[in-house]
Order: structure tokens, then sequence, then C-alpha cells
């Protein structure tokens, strides 16, 4: 009882100390913004913040105080101990916690955990989702859960042969809420059933034959092994390419997501700078920033960092490296080697951050004017395709109309060949709006 109980204390009092961590260093970071008076600060959250630290300081103090009771009774030494009772509680919904603490103690401290409790829901209720879109959870994937059923012992040997660590890398750029393992699970689950599409595609086409024309699908009258033949590419086609663009997925992702962090760090390094001429602290530089919420994809990164130094008890020197490997943006890599270099150096922040924010904002005029040009050409090929093209195939297939030639081109009447016409532009449309979307700068 006494070996188990003091486990139980000693796992349950570092529990509290990271929470202490968490909840101190969030009242510090009001106290200090406190101190500006542009800054609007929630009393509420200040005052939810003091009662959280202030029971979980007093629960910390009684658990360590039932630790010289606890080893008496582990080495039956003959000294007065205090009688302890066992309390059992569940802080979460999936965690069970049981505690020996003193009978005199009782009380006090299932009013401090009671207090403790209800300052922590409130703070979840209230002020948990200010970090909405950049660091939220999610409910765990039932598709991933079904790859990892079935495949889960093939990838894991497959990974830990190191098949897969540029797989890796870049599904840690893309913050990827799955694991390299889980995702060639994925990768293999997905392949698996297009294959079986696949088969049932080849036994439709080996005894069907699909046309424009109406009836759409009529019964195959060529020798059958002919046709084997000719749509055999079939089985293996279709898992192959649905395997090979999963597997640069990610890859193609990551380098999308850089180009949106790129766009936004002009603007983001201006914002640094601007901050950093009152002198605060690199670290409460980030979190004004990450508290804007201005910048989407930047903020997922500036939030890692913040997370490795919060939470983690890194340096920010050491968060700065580590975040600049892992980013997806080359840009941001320079910009956070270059704060690391200005700090461990000694620097001056203000002025590395106004001088790179120049050169950012002259590239990111650069890149505006690119896609100035861009949309410029995409527009003379747009005129020349989509709208004089099909004019002047329409009035081809008028004139063809008029003399009385049905049978029109690939044996397809006119009246057929306008309409397939008319689906084409349709989809030339959607094409040419699809990318200039995708082109489209976000800031």
């Amino acid at each position: 009882m006494y070996v188990q109980g003091l486990n139980s204390n000693l796992n349950r009092m570092k529990e509290i100390a990271r929470e202490l961590h968490i909840f101190s260093s969030q009242l510090n970071s009001i106290n200090n913004l406190e101190i500006d008076k542009n800054v609007v600060i929630d009393k509420r959250e200040k005052v939810l913040l003091e009662r959280a630290v202030v029971s979980l300081a007093k629960q910390l103090r009684i658990l360590n105080g039932s630790l010289p009771n606890l080893i008496s009774g582990i080495g039956g030494l003959d000294e007065k101990r205090e009688e302890m009772s066992q309390i059992e509680y569940q802080p979460s919904v999936n965690e069970n916690v049981s505690v020996i603490i003193s009978d005199s103690d009782r009380d006090d401290f299932l009013e401090n955990l009671g207090k403790s409790r209800l300052s922590v829901e409130k703070l979840k209720r209230n002020y948990g989702d200010r970090g909405k879109g950049v660091g939220e959870l999610r409910k765990p994937s039932g598709y991933a859960k079904i790859s990892n059923r079935l495949y889960r012992e093939i990838s894991t040997k497959l990974t830990n042969k190191g098949y897969f660590n540029a797989l890796n890398k870049n599904l840690r750029k893309i913050n990827s809420r799955f694991v390299v393992s889980t995702y060639v699970s994925m990768i293999l689950f997905t392949g698996s059933w297009v294959f079986i599409l696949s088969l049932f595609t080849f036994f439709f086409l080996l005894f069907f034959n699909l046309s424009f024309l109406f009836p759409f699908i009529t019964l195959a009258s060529d020798n059958i092994l002919l046709r084997a033949f000719r749509f055999s590419w079939v089985i293996l086609a279709f898992p192959i390419f649905t395997i090979i663009g999963m597997y640069f997925y990610p890859h193609s992702e990551a380098k999308n997501l850089g180009n949106k962090i790129d766009q936004e760090l002009p603007f983001v390094t201006i914002h640094m700078s601007s901050i950093s001429s009152s002198g605060v602290e690199p670290v409460k530089m980030f979190e004004i920033i990450l508290k804007g919420e201005d910048y989407k994809y930047t903020g997922v990164e500036l939030k890692k960092l913040m997370n490795l130094v919060n939470f983690h008890g890194e340096d920010i020197i050491s968060a700065l490296r580590r975040i600049s490997i892992s980013t997806s943006s080359p840009k941001l890599r320079e910009l956070l080697n270059g704060f690391a270099v200005a700090m461990s150096s000694g620097g001056n922040l203000h002025n590395f951050l106004n001088k790179h924010s120049e050169t950012l904002l002259f590239d990111y005029k650069l890149e505006r004017e690119k896609y100035t040009k861009i949309s410029e050409t995409f527009m003379d090929i747009y005129i020349s395709i989509a709208i004089a093209a099909p004019m002047i195939l329409l009035m081809i297939f008028v004139i063809i109309g008029g003399t009385g030639l049905t049978g029109g081109l690939f044996n397809m009447s006119t009246n057929v060949l306008s309409l397939l016409l008319i689906i084409v532009i349709v989809f030339m449309n959607i094409f040419f709006l699809t990318f200039l979307r995708i082109k489209q700068p976000t800031m």
C-alpha cells in the first residue's frame, strides 16, 4: 500500500507541477502585458488563473507533506505516523487518480481540488478556443484506425528500416496529425481498395462498351481475350497512381504551405520589428503576435515555438533553431536562424528585423508583379482558347449541319459535338478559375 501510494503521490505531484508551470507562465504573461496601458486585459481570466495556481500549490504542499509518513510506512519505522486516507478522483474523463494523504489534510485537499477543477473548467470553457485554427485538437480519424488495424505491422517494419524518412519530414512540415507509420498504413489501405475497384472496372470493360452517344453503355461483341489484353492496364494503373499521389501529397502540400507563409512573412516581420522597438523580450514578442491571430499560417509555426519554450522548457535560441529545421518555408527558416544568431551574439534585434522586413517586402512586391503578369498571360490564353476557338468551331458545325452532312466528326452528329464543346468550355472555365485562385496571394 505504501509503495503504491508513494508512486501515485509522486506521479500526481509531477502533473500538478506541470500544470502550475503552464498557469503561472500564462499569469506572468498577463501581468507583463498589464503594464502596457494600450493592452486590454481580461480581469476574469486573471482571477481564474490566480485561483487555479493557489489551489494547485496547496494540493502540492499537502501531497509533499504526506511523503514522510509514506516513507516511514515503507521502512516499517516505529515512529508515530498520522492516519492516512486514500482519495480517488478523475482529473479528466479518461484518467483515474488515487493518492494517499493524512486524515488532517483530507478536507483541505478536497476543498482545493474542487476549486482548482472549477477554475480550470472555466478557463477551458471561456478561454480555451482563442488559439482555434492554430493548434486545435482534432478527433481521431476512423479511416486511420482501420488502416492501422490492417497494415500496422507492415508499415512499422518499413518505417523502422528508414524507407520513409523523406515522407516523415514532409508530414512534420505540414503539421500532419498522422505519424509516418499511420500515414503509410493509410496509403496501403487506400491502394488496396482502389485495386479492388480497378478489378471491378476491368471486368466491366470486358463485357461492355462505353460511348458518348445514347445508349451510353452497350454489350461488347469483340473477342474477350483481345479486350482483356486491351484493358489490362486498368488493374495496376489506378492503384499505382493512387499510391504515388498519396506519397507525394505531403511534399506538394508542404510547398504550398511554405508559399502561404512566405506571403505572410513580410507583415509578420514588420509587426515583430515594431514590437521589438519597445524593448519587449523575444518570447513576449511572439506571444503578442499569436494573440492577434492575424497570421493564420505563420501562427502555426510560432505556436510550435511557444510550445517548445513553455511546455518543454527549451530556451528560446534552441527552440528557434528546431522550428527553423521543421518549417516548410525557406524564408521563415532564414528569419528564425538569423533571429537566433542575433540573440546569441548580442546583436540589435530591432535593426535585424527592420532590415529583414525591407528585404521580404521587396520580394513580396516582386511576387505580386509576377502574379499580375501571369494573370495577364492567362487572360490572353483564355480569350483565345475559351472564347475565340469555340465560336469558330460552332460556326463550322453550323456550316456542316447546313450542308446536310449528318455524319459529323468521329461518327458523332453536329448536335453531339456542340454539346461536348459546351461541356469542354465549362470545364475549361473551372480550370482557369481554380488555377488563378491557387496562384492568388493570400495577403
